[in-house]
């Protein structure tokens, strides 16, 4: 029995309302709504492996900055974003850094370092 889910597409300004039609053993089997070919490429990639950029802040030590910016050097798998965060719960951000630099290198072992989105100063 084919299932359908429905996507908003972020693949171009549009922000179509794409319908992946998926068969009985979860292959795709059709797509219906997108107007451009991304609709395609962003729908397939979203229900297959959905991957973000996981942004946060991290504490900080011998800074007057309570706070500092993170994010992923390039986006992660979805289901490890909860996972990150309860690393990233730990981590205490020390001066001087930069924006760009890594604050946790290799996050999870998923190739994406966190780094740092702001600079910090002491």
């Amino acid at each position: 029995m084919a299932q359908k889910k429905t996507f908003i597409c972020i693949g171009c300004p549009l922000g179509c309302r794409v319908t992946l039609t998926i068969d009985g053993k979860g292959a795709v089997a059709g797509f219906a709504g997108n107007k451009c070919k991304e609709g395609e490429k962003y729908v397939l990639e979203e229900y297959t492996n959905p991957v973000r950029t996981l942004t946060a802040t991290v504490l900080t030590e011998g800074s007057s900055q309570p706070l500092l910016a993170v994010r992923t050097s390039r986006p992660i798998v979805k289901t490890k974003l909860a996972e990150g965060m309860a690393v990233l719960a730990k981590v205490r951000a020390r001066p001087p850094l930069k924006i760009g630099d890594v604050v946790v290198p290799n996050l999870l072992d998923t190739g994406a370092d966190i780094v740092a989105s702001g600079n910090l100063s002491s």
